[in-house]
């Protein structure tokens, strides 16, 4: 398994940032790899959606199922399906969770963003560790930023 996780608190209560983080509508505002999220039905856990942004230069899509839904606690979802530029997407990992934790604290938020990924084989997985963790990290050290960003009066 391979965790990307990265923290950090911002300065708003823990409703007012589930308000933000469950909202697919507002991902575009702070979640550095989303564009726009489509919501395909359902609601709360087995929700279905897809997340339209760009992975580097290409066009990426991510079919999402929703796989924990604890408001103002966690939001967890599965990657059902890639692509890049409207194609398959190389299959390095065998499954994708992605997890939004929030631990309120008085007046300000912790969030944990993290990324868990199975690789689908020992070298992809070599390949995952040295070339997609580093760009990951930043992209999740970025949606933190302009999440705190958002809430900050």
């Amino acid at each position: 398994m391979i965790e990307v996780m990265r923290e950090a608190t911002v300065p708003a209560g823990v409703d007012e940032v589930w308000a933000i983080v469950a909202d697919p509508s507002r991902a575009q505002e702070w979640f550095d790899f989303a564009d726009r999220t489509e919501v395909l039905s359902g609601e709360g856990v087995g929700q279905k959606r897809t997340q339209h942004g760009h992975w580097g230069r290409r066009k990426s899509e991510v079919d999402q199922e929703i796989i924990a839904w604890e408001p103002g606690r966690l939001l967890a979802w599965q990657h059902t399906a890639e692509r890049l530029d409207g194609k398959p997407a190389p299959r390095f990992a065998a499954s994708t969770e992605f997890r939004i934790e929030l631990s309120p604290s008085g007046d300000t938020t912790t969030v944990r963003l993290r990324s868990l990924q199975e690789p689908a084989g020992a070298v992809k997985g070599w390949l995952m560790k040295r070339l997609g963790t580093k760009d990951i990290e930043r992209a999740l050290d970025r949606s933190l930023s302009r999440l705190t960003d958002l809430v900050t009066p």
